[in-house]
């Protein structure tokens, strides 16, 4: 995804119309005629007359049910992308609740979920693009108001918003990335109500799609990783690493700190990649192969792709998840791609990617034969246990196409979209998603933002 003056950045975002691989350590061979099961261990769904498999594979539940593992890509803990407690329940089939949400057709592009008011239930922050950004304050119930005072009716060409705990007073602060401005922070007096804190990268000529937050330098305050791209514009999109100020705000990392890198970097996340108690950063690019920049354990970042990616990985990659999706141990990649720009119109479409950890220092594997097939736009992803089987799932946004669900079966990734709601069956834009238990049943459930029309609410049923 070169950006040029003629052919811009994406045509998908930036118009009308929306914004193989190396042998596995196991054989897989997904198949589009299975459905996913409901739980495991039970009788499964059927659809179209086909009985879902219950018993190809038994995994053990995890320590703290429910976890969510998404790095940059999921929502509830502002460093891992983790949700703390909560789930535990859920069969992987959902029901259309949208209508619990107020009207919008406003450009939602990013979104993230937390309690933001200490209410103990489960909010949602959406970044608006030319617009104010929105909170969906919840009653409790899984139905959403607005509270306008709450929020600064400040103007963003928002992209994404993150939850993090800036100022460390145990609150969920917000921080919103924006296409050619500022990164601007809003602090929360711990009540939701939201005020001004500071802009990051106050002279941004770059598009920002998305932040990466966590722990830089080892101090205990989260940091913020900002995802560049813009390869014809002055910083030829260079990614920008912003330290904790330790009081309230950020600061820009020495030079060096991260190495250059002339990129269409898309999204990124921290994870521990060679298990040494410090955070590395993974940087999905669009149009060129990945980055995995290592942690000195000092604060200081390598690239050492040539030691984790595999040598001929380079895709269209727009949205990055982490989890332990085979249930080995350690920390594995999906990949969100969405194909090049074709001559005529926005890009067709591309078989996403799942990066297998092999261990420290090791390189990952590509599973191929264990990612569905479909070669469509996907923007944004989720991983998450959506049938409290103790394996995590796989939810995607997509663009010009309807919204995905993968249901993990022992290693293998299904097709069970259909498990969505009918609704989902039209094509539509959808930028972002957050997860999260929004009517108390300790299902996780699913909120997509769809730009220029009312965001999805989709419940779990537990």
């Amino acid at each position: 995804m070169r950006i040029r003056t003629s052919t811009l950045i994406f045509s998908l975002a930036l118009t009308a119309v929306a914004l193989s691989g190396c042998s596995s350590k196991k054989s897989r061979s997904p198949s589009a005629s299975l459905v996913a099961p409901t739980t495991s261990g039970t009788t499964g769904a059927t659809t179209s007359g086909t009985t879902a498999p219950t018993t190809s594979v038994v995994v053990p539940k995890p320590a703290t049910p429910g976890v969510v593992l998404g790095g940059n890509t999921s929502s509830g803990s502002a460093t891992s992308g983790a949700t703390a407690s909560g789930f535990g329940k859920g069969t992987g089939q959902f029901t259309d609740a949208s209508n619990n949400l107020p009207a919008s057709t406003s450009n939602d592009y990013g979104a993230d979920s937390g309690d933001l008011d200490g209410d103990g239930d489960i909010d949602v922050a959406i970044a608006v693009n030319g617009g104010p950004a929105r909170i969906l304050w919840n009653d409790g119930t899984g139905v959403f108001t607005l509270r306008p005072a709450s929020f600064p009716t400040t103007v963003m060409a928002a992209t994404s918003v993150r939850l993090i705990d800036a100022d460390q007073d145990g609150d969920f602060d917000l921080i919103f990335s924006a296409n050619f401005e500022p990164t601007r922070l809003f602090l929360n007096d711990g009540a939701g109500n939201f005020t001004f804190g500071s802009e990051l990268n106050p002279t941004n000529d770059a598009y920002t799609y998305n932040l990466a937050i966590g722990d830089a330098n080892g101090d205990g305050w989260n940091d913020v990783f900002m995802v560049q791209a813009g390869l014809n514009t002055p910083s030829q999109g260079q990614n920008k690493l912003y330290l904790s100020d330790m009081v309230n705000s950020f600061v820009e990392a020495p030079a060096g700190t991260i190495p250059a890198a002339a990129n269409d970097s898309l999204d990124a996340t921290f994870l521990d990649v060679n298990q040494d108690g410090s955070m590395d950063i993974f940087v999905a690019n669009f149009g060129s192969r990945p980055l995995l920049l290592v942690n000195n354990t000092l604060g200081t970042f390598v690239n050492q792709s040539d030691v984790y990616i595999p040598p001929t990985l380079s895709t269209f990659a727009t949205g990055i998840a982490q989890g332990d999706m085979d249930g080995d141990g350690d920390v594995d990649l999906f990949v969100a791609n969405e194909g090049p720009a074709t001559a005529s119109g926005p890009p067709a479409g591309q078989v996403n990617t799942w990066l297998d950890n092999n261990g420290p220092n090791q390189r990952f594997s590509n599973l191929a034969n264990a990612v569905p097939s479909d070669s469509e736009a996907t923007w944004r992803l989720r991983l998450v246990d959506v049938n409290a089987d103790g394996q995590l799932d796989v939810v995607a946004s997509q663009l010009r196409a309807s919204q995905r669900l993968y249901i993990n079966q022992g290693g293998t990734l299904i097709d069970a979209t259909s498990f969505l709601p009918p609704v989902n069956q039209a094509a539509s834009n959808c930028f972002g998603i957050t997860v999260g238990d929004f009517n108390g049943d300790q299902a996780p459930d699913l909120l997509f933002t769809r730009r220029g029309a009312q965001p999805f609410l989709f419940l779990n049923t537990p």
